[in-house]
């Protein structure tokens, strides 16, 4: 598996874009506006989308004390024509804001998850330094990706986003039988390796993500769930 992961190919993707895999196994058709519908409901359990919902990551990189925030805005924006949701992403290290992210998700009919971009802020100091990794579908060559199947399955690989020369993020289910005890409950788990094909410094290095049945991310790398609200 690692060896998959670690290793770019030149396998059947969508236009032949840059890859990790051998081939993409989940069309991104399904989130292409010309032929799927969508909803501002949320019924995929493994990212919700519930106004108000909110999650909070805690870790360290590199020496380095880090805090993720995320939370289900209640505005909406509209992207090539489609409603989506907003969820704002907030990073932090050692306690000063490093990273804001707003993030484009909607569901479609069939529980597929589907991103359609996201604004980045980056900070230095306390003042905006850049907005690398903004994209947005129809813009340029953007087009919307998926960031969660209805039904993951181990083997699963496709873009999460789709934005040649900007952002082309994929990801793999690698486990669906991991538990996670927090709380007062126990959460059904499933890991999910992010790769990068286009990443300056580590070209398909492969990052860890879980997400919680109910919850949504609960790992990021080295960061893990600390705090949850449910929202709605």
């Amino acid at each position: 598996m690692l060896l998959l992961l670690l290793a770019c190919t030149g396998g059947s993707t969508p236009d032949d874009l840059p890859t990790c895999h051998d081939a993409v196994t989940v069309d991104v058709s399904l989130c292409d506006p010309d032929t799927a519908s969508f909803t501002l409901g949320s019924t995929n359990p493994w990212y919700p989308l519930v106004v108000g919902s909110r999650v909070e990551l805690e870790g360290e990189e590199d020496g380095i004390a880090m805090r993720v925030e995320r939370t289900v805005l209640e505005e909406t924006r509209a992207v090539l024509g489609v409603e989506v949701h907003v969820l704002e992403h907030k990073t932090f290290h050692d306690g000063e804001i490093h990273e804001v992210a707003y993030n484009f998700y909607v569901e479609a009919d069939d529980g597929t998850v589907c991103y359609f971009g996201e604004d980045v802020e980056f900070y230095e100091g306390g003042a905006l330094a850049n907005t690398d990794g903004t994209w947005r579908a129809g813009e340029g060559d953007g087009r919307p990706g998926v960031i969660m199947p209805a039904d993951p399955q181990v083997g699963d690989v496709y873009y999460q986003e789709m934005a040649p020369g900007q952002a082309l993020d994929m990801g793999e289910i690698t486990d669906t039988a991991l538990t996670l005890d927090f709380g007062d409950a126990s959460y059904d788990l499933i890991q999910v390796m992010d790769t990068n094909p286009i990443d300056d410094e580590e070209p398909c290095a492969p990052e860890e993500k879980r997400y919680a049945r109910g919850i949504g991310e609960v790992r990021d790398v080295a960061l893990d769930i600390v705090a949850f609200e449910p929202g709605g």
